[in-house]
């Protein structure tokens, strides 16, 4: 019996509230072309991850149902996202700072 109860709360234990959630996104340029190394930073704690070559990023979160990440590369602007419940943004479109824009226009 002892043994059953001690088997028993150490399976119940990871279960009370020790479970981490995931934000998982894309970060994607004006184009739809992937941004690397693009700085994500989840606000409420203040922790960053970069993105991969492909633009795909992956951060973990103590708290659940919803989250605000900043998006941050150079040469487009800093965005921030409001992420909800299930963590996984699809693609998050930075648009192209205006010094970018400028440097796009003049290109003969």
């Amino acid at each position: 019996m002892r043994n059953l109860t001690f088997v028993l709360i150490w399976t119940v234990i990871p279960f009370l509230g020790f479970t981490q959630n995931g934000i998982t996104g894309k970060v994607v340029d004006e184009l739809g072309l992937p941004i690397y190394l693009a700085s994500v930073t989840l606000e409420q704690t203040g922790d960053i991850v970069y993105t991969d070559v492909e633009g795909n990023f992956s951060l973990i979160s103590a708290t659940e149902f919803h989250w605000k990440i900043s998006i941050a590369s150079a040469g487009y602007q800093t965005e921030s996202f409001f992420v909800l419940s299930g963590g996984h943004t699809g693609d998050l479109v930075l648009d192209y700072s205006a010094e970018m824009n400028e440097l796009l226009e003049n290109d003969p």
